[in-house]
């Protein structure tokens, strides 16, 4: 189905870009503009309604929150604008799962940062390549977003949703269900 495809390929583009925050402690524009491209197709693909105008508010809060963010030096650029891109995919219910599951995804990801900088020495560090295991350096956020989007994106919580849609798709036709074929085998 052309809408896994797009759930898959938007996953693996915020996972990649995790991990070249890992790698680099820097986002390329790409991701975003892929994550923000493959919203477009998927919205086109499963339908528009008005409820996408709550994706375009979240956007539009979560850029402004970020960019102030950025200024007080509290997140990089390209994590502002990935938060920013992912929280596209989701409405007002389906955002608060993708922040909260980014919020402890950060969390972990300090910790986890912590204490792989404590156990190892800072010279074996130094020479791992991975600007986010330098001594002292910033935690690479845009692992927690991508984290947070894939769950959120595994639970189905973007907007539109693919199963929301055929649900309301079917109350509308009420009585002609009987002679469309089920979903998923089902009988209604």
């Amino acid at each position: 189905m052309l809408t896994t495809a797009i759930v898959i390929a938007v996953s693996v583009v915020v996972a990649t870009a995790a991990l070249e925050d890992i790698w680099r402690l820097r986002i390329s524009n790409l991701f975003p503009v892929a994550t923000v491209l493959l919203f477009i197709a998927w919205a086109l693909a499963i339908g528009v309604d008005w409820s996408i105008l709550q994706n375009v508010a979240i956007f539009a809060f979560t850029l402004a929150v970020g960019t102030f963010a950025f200024a007080r030096g509290a997140l990089g650029g390209g994590d502002v604008k990935l938060l920013a891109a992912a929280s596209l995919w989701f409405d007002l219910k389906g955002s608060a799962s993708f922040f909260a599951y980014t919020a402890v995804g950060g969390l972990l990801l300090t910790l986890a940062f912590i204490l792989v900088r404590r156990m190892f020495p800072a010279a074996v560090l130094k020479h791992s390549g991975a600007a986010a295991l330098q001594p002292r350096g910033p935690i690479p956020y845009g692992v927690a977003i991508a984290a947070g989007a894939i769950l959120a994106f595994a639970g189905g919580a973007m907007n539109p949703n693919p199963e929301q849609a055929r649900r309301e798709i079917w109350q509308k036709i009420g009585p002609m269900a009987p002679i469309l074929p089920p979903s998923n085998g089902q009988q209604h």
